[in-house]
């Protein structure tokens, strides 16, 4: 093969990084926009690489929306080979991949960023497959020990949550819903009920409970599963019989992320979800409602799967939160951290500090600057 010629290096060395983000699922979204936004700042090449869903309107609203650089695959096999044929300098991933070891690490590069908290309750964050990454970027110092005894031959970069970044701007620019434009009163408090798809509380709480909070406004946001996967409208359908009182605003299949319902809220009530920590980390009053609906695959002696499923390692988090074992507690326990928001404050601070680690709007640029400027990332191509 000759020699480049000087204009061919002259390009080569001048040519932008690029970085490709692996998307499975529309929620892994919030926690890549932050960082692509300060990529392209930087005047990086990025694409979100979507995978074809039976949602496909759905998804081209979400990406006709924000503009979004997409190329689209089929699945996991189709991905490896884009990611083999283009040659990006990264692949930045938020869970298991599991074509890692096929790709050419002289050409490019794998990062982790969980679309978790990555310390939430559940067990995805220490799948054996994720130490294949390069470089993972973890939230906070609290699983070090656990992600280095796992995967030892990863580089773990600590940087805070970025998913969180647009939470800890300008107050004026936060991306607050406007209550009145959704037909809810602004005099009100308002209560954020978020919970995910398994094990889920919503097919436990009381079918008439908004009725019963009438002095709070309810924003409910599902998971994305609940709004957009038939294998959950039994759930989807308890919702939209929720959505008809009057202080109810139930998310639309295009509100896929959970930041602005944050952002809004004053006190949140979920159940299995890492938004346990992140809401907290926000120094509000966070509610764990216990009662969720196990399938008879996970009760009696087959509960083992669900200690699989969830991760035993934040059990000495869970006092972060408040929890309510039945459905009838919650009312009671909704109103007194309604009343006393400072309640649980000192302990929602330290474990903010260990779990999600810095909160100053930053995160995006920590990552950013650790790419372009400790890993050979500018400039670097096949």
């Amino acid at each position: 093969m000759p020699a480049p010629s000087p204009e061919e290096e002259k390009h080569t060395k001048t040519m932008p990084p690029s970085v490709y983000f692996d998307i499975p699922h529309l929620y892994y979204l919030p926690q890549y926009q932050p960082v692509y936004d300060e990529l392209t700042r930087h005047g990086a090449d990025c694409t979100f690489v979507f995978y074809e869903k039976p949602e496909a309107d759905l998804l081209h609203s979400v990406i006709n929306q924000y503009q979004l650089p997409v190329k689209w695959v089929k699945d996991e096999v189709a991905a490896l080979e884009l990611y083999r044929t283009d040659k990006p300098n990264w692949v930045i991933f938020g869970n298991d991949f599991l074509g890692l070891t096929q790709l050419d690490k002289n050409v490019t590069r794998c990062a982790l960023l969980f679309h978790g908290s990555g310390t939430g309750v559940k067990g995805a964050s220490l799948s054996p497959g994720l130490g294949e990454v390069d470089v993972r970027f973890v939230s906070g110092p609290a699983r070090l020990p656990i992600f280095r005894e796992l995967y030892p031959d990863v580089k773990l970069v600590t940087v805070g949550f970025a998913k969180l970044d647009p939470l800890f701007g300008p107050e004026e620019q936060q991306p607050k819903f406007d209550l009145a434009e959704l037909g809810l009163d602004p005099a009100k408090k308002t209560l954020l009920y978020a919970p995910t798809f398994y094990p889920s509380s919503i097919e436990n709480m009381g079918k008439d409970w908004p009725k019963q909070f009438a002095e709070y406004n309810i924003l409910i946001k599902p998971h994305d599963f609940t709004l957009n996967k038939k294998r959950y409208r039994h759930q989807l359908k308890r919702l939209h019989e929720w959505e008809k009182f009057d202080n109810v605003w139930l998310a639309r299949p295009t509100d896929y992320s959970l930041i602005p319902f944050m952002a809004t809220a004053d006190v949140m009530a979920t159940d299995t979800s890492s938004a346990i920590f992140e809401f907290a980390s926000l120094d509000k009053p966070v509610i764990v409602c216990d009662f969720v609906r196990l399938r008879w695959g996970y009760r009696g002696p087959l509960r083992f799967r669900l200690r699989k499923r969830l991760d035993a390692s934040t059990e000495q988090y869970q006092d972060i939160a408040s929890h309510a074992a039945r459905f009838k507690d919650l009312k009671g326990i909704v109103d007194e951290q309604m009343q006393q928001p400072e309640k649980l404050r000192t302990r929602r601070l330290e474990y903010a500090e260990q779990i999600m680690g810095q909160r100053d709007g930053k995160v995006a640029q920590r990552i950013v600057d650790f790419r372009l400027k400790d890993t050979g990332l500018e400039g670097k191509t096949p």
